[in-house]
């Protein structure tokens, strides 16, 4: 399984190829902007260059960007639905000029369930129609939360089946969001009955990326708290097994866990591979 982390563009883009290869990421996540805001400064052909050509050189795979924190696909608010249309059109045409692999946003949430579903279905149809490219768009699971859509494979399915382009979408997974929302993933028992679900449900053929975060709250707890690896409710054993599954090895892996420390990344990096190594398929 290939391996990375979300590194932070404050310092320029190039620099978070720089924080990636420090680390020894396979790969690595950012975001195209500000996360935590609408406006955008625009990328300089230099800079597109320079991340490109660095990129090239330090082989790394998968790049992944991913959507601001502000955008609500599902909101039945005209004005936010407008916003989250624009700043989300924004970087998904970002993520192709980067020749990102991946582009991964969250649903969001809906006082009205079903009605939400056909908004995410609608903005995600339009960002295919405006942008081009080969990067592809990622739905990422929910924890549930406060009216969160997508917590579900059901929704997931819906979203996919209505967006209706399966060569341009699929589902980036998030390990916590899974568990908060009452998937267990701790035993090699319960995982194997996850991963049939989602087989029945979704089919393997549109997992395309896994986010790798343990969870601080109870299975169920629909509390999105991400935890470091080993250190949650969801253990190292769950990991161990998720990383040796011989269906899943191929998938890459995006760490999302606390940064506290200044070696937090690397430390969580390490768990991960090191739980690579442990031979525990065998078990039932």
């Amino acid at each position: 399984m290939r391996l990375g982390v979300h590194v932070s563009i404050g310092k320029g883009l190039t620099n978070a190829i720089d924080t990636a290869l420090a680390l020894g990421c396979d790969g690595f996540q950012i975001f195209a902007g500000n996360p935590r805001g609408w406006s955008r400064k625009p990328l300089t052909i230099e800079e597109l260059d320079s991340f490109k050509k660095a990129r090239s050189h330090a082989e790394l795979s998968p790049i992944v960007v991913h959507a601001p924190y502000l955008a609500n696909p599902a909101t039945d608010q005209p004005e936010l639905y407008d916003k989250t249309l624009t700043v989300l059109s924004e970087d998904f045409r970002r993520a192709n000029q980067l020749e990102a692999d991946f582009f991964v946003f969250h649903p969001g949430h809906a006082s009205e369930h079903s009605g939400g579903l056909t908004r995410v279905i609608r903005l995600a149809q339009t960002l295919l129609q405006n942008v081009t490219g080969k990067t592809i768009l990622l739905l990422e699971n929910q924890a549930g939360s406060h009216n969160e859509i997508a917590a579900d494979f059901a929704d997931l399915q819906t979203l996919l089946t209505g967006i209706a382009a399966p060569a341009r979408t699929g589902i980036c997974f998030d390990t916590c969001h899974a568990f908060a929302a009452g998937y267990d993933l701790r035993s090699p028992q319960s995982f194997e009955q996850v991963l049939t679900l989602l087989e029945h449900t979704i089919s393997l053929k549109s997992l395309k990326l896994f986010h790798l975060n343990d969870a601080r709250g109870e299975c169920g707890s629909r509390l999105d708290r991400h935890e470091h690896i080993g250190l949650g409710q969801i253990g190292l054993a769950g990991f161990a097994y998720l990383v040796n599954h011989p269906k899943l090895i191929h998938l890459p892996g995006i760490l999302e866990t606390p940064q506290h420390e200044s070696d937090d990344d690397q430390r969580n990096l390490n768990t991960i591979r090191n739980s690579i190594k442990i031979p525990i398929l065998h078990e039932t």
